[in-house]
């Protein structure tokens, strides 16, 4: 009887990542992460800030207008609530 040996491509003996390949993909997705995540985290501050900025401009559009209405501003006792109900 004869021994047959039969010829494997390379690729079929290579399945698998190398410790090297893996590594190199490591390294490249914390690089990117390095680059993008303080980005990200510096925008969400400013959208912060801009909302906030946003919401005073409304408050003091809604004083003007309610000081057009009734000439002059809500009182202490009536609170930033006189501005969002119907005056009696």
């Amino acid at each position: 009887m004869s021994s047959i040996t039969t010829v494997r491509p390379l690729a079929a003996l290579r399945r698998g990542f190398t410790l090297i390949e893996l590594m190199v993909v490591l390294v490249i997705i914390g690089v990117l992460a390095a680059l993008i995540v303080p980005n990200v985290l510096e925008r969400a501050d400013d959208a912060r800030t801009m909302a906030a900025r946003t919401d005073v401009n409304n408050l003091m559009q809604a004083l003007k207008l309610y000081r057009l209405d009734n000439q002059r501003y809500p009182s202490a006792e009536q609170g930033l609530a006189a501005l969002v109900t119907k005056p009696t």
